[in-house]
């Protein structure tokens, strides 16, 4: 089976930047000949165009495509009455959605996952809990502050995830796991040799416990998102993929096609 790997495509953000990339991401699950597509957050800044662009994407290529909703999923930019929580439901609409339970792929192979939050753990001692807790530094805002309404603390809201993730790898005990998660699980995929600010803003990329979670459970692969980054880092037996699209002024190229046919990553299991 070949799984396509991507995360935070952008369509609205990119397409308002004049770079449209929904018909290159069709091209290139076509040309790549992919089996099963796994897009591990950000689709969209607003839930009900994430949902109709997975459907078109399904329905232009006859791929199903397996997600985990990104921080800009479930924004309520374009919402301003409805919760995080309420976005997170409305997205278990689409049957791809790992929110939703494990999948079987191939064989003893599942794909399981979530949205995954922080818990301050990538972020410069040099900060209190009480600074993280604003989520700003100057005059950058932590837009998930203000977008992004749990009624939860942040932590808490890690611990959420942790909880239902660690649960789910206890029941799936001796299967091959794919691990979708948006946020990232190693310190290695946070911005490196930061500023003053990304020191700060690195506690809000992921949380260390869950690369930990996912080596104890020997997971074959975690696939991330979230931070704009294109790596990979193989730990013991673990292969730990980040492999995001990226905002058009991000790009290697210029157009969305190019970009997408080279980016887009991957992976075979049989």
């Amino acid at each position: 089976m070949r799984i396509g790997i991507l995360s935070d495509i952008h369509v609205d953000i990119n397409a308002e930047a004049g770079k449209p990339v929904m018909q290159g991401l069709k091209a290139a699950i076509t040309s790549k000949g992919i089996d099963k597509m796994i897009i591990a957050g950000d689709m969209a800044s607003d839930y009900e165009l994430t949902l109709a662009s997975l459907q078109e994407l399904e329905d232009d290529t006859n791929v199903e495509c397996l997600f985990v909703p990104g921080n800009h999923d479930i924004w309520n930019e374009n919402h301003p009455d409805i919760t995080a929580w309420d976005a997170y439901a409305w997205l278990q609409a689409h049957n791809g959605n790992l929110v939703n339970g494990p999948r079987s792929l191939i064989g003893d192979w599942v794909a399981m996952g979530d949205l995954g939050w922080y818990d301050y753990s990538f972020g410069s001692p040099d900060f209190s809990i009480e600074e993280f807790d604003r989520m700003q530094i100057d005059d950058r805002l932590w837009q998930d502050k203000v977008k992004a309404i749990w009624g939860r603390p942040t932590r808490e809201m890690h611990g959420y995830f942790f909880d239902k993730l660690k649960q789910q790898l206890n029941d799936l005990e001796g299967k091959k796991i794919i691990l979708v998660i948006h946020a990232l699980p190693i310190q290695d995929f946070t911005v490196q040799n930061p500023d003053r600010m990304w020191s700060y803003l690195n506690a809000f990329l992921g949380s260390a416990q869950y690369g930990e979670l996912a080596l104890e459970h020997n997971v074959r692969y975690v696939i991330c998102g979230h931070v704009h980054y294109r790596m990979q880092k193989r730990i013991n037996s673990t292969e730990f993929i980040c492999n995001c699209l990226n905002y058009s002024d991000q790009w290697i190229t210029e157009e969305p096609a190019a970009e997408i046919a080279q980016v887009l990553k991957v992976i075979e299991i049989h």
